[in-house]
């Protein structure tokens, strides 16, 4: 390939992926703000609910969708389950590695605390044998917060 083309498809790569076009459904974007509740953890893993809270608190606020003030929109999240699996390790030097896969059900209340809205999300994170299953908590609640984050910005309530 030459030079020319090698720069010109470098230069339309560039300009793609700086593009600062969103699509969004019904071409309207929900301007929602929430207050976030304390999450509850209905699981034996330790301080899952804080790392969750943080986890969100961090994204919503990146997202501009946590009102300071209060919000008649409130998010309650529950953290119902979590799973371990093995993942094959790829030679026998190395240590293996384990998924945990967790589980949280999202509500969102108005003011007078009626459900608006209700969805279960899960997703993963990784850690090291010899590691705890909380070592991967921040991981898969960064995932589900953004998950859940994505998910809102969708949603008309």
């Amino acid at each position: 390939m030459s030079r020319t083309r090698l720069l010109t498809l470098s230069l339309l790569c560039a300009s793609i992926l700086s593009c600062s076009y969103s699509f969004v459904l019904d071409g309207k974007r929900s301007m929602e703000k929430y207050a976030l509740a304390p999450s509850r953890n209905g699981t034996t893993l330790i301080d899952a609910g804080a790392i969750l809270d943080a986890s969100l608190e961090r994204t919503f606020t990146s997202m501009g969708m946590v009102d300071p003030k209060g919000s008649i929109h409130t998010l309650k999240s529950t953290i119902s389950s979590y799973t371990v699996q093995t993942v094959t390790s790829p030679s026998l030097s190395s240590s293996d590695r384990y998924r945990l896969i967790v589980s949280v059900n999202v509500r969102v209340t108005d003011e007078k605390g009626k459900e608006l809205w209700q969805m279960n999300f899960s997703d993963t994170g990784t850690f090291s044998q010899g590691g705890r299953a909380e070592d991967a908590l921040p991981e898969a609640f960064d995932r589900v917060s953004q998950q859940i984050a994505r998910t809102l910005v969708s949603v008309t309530l």
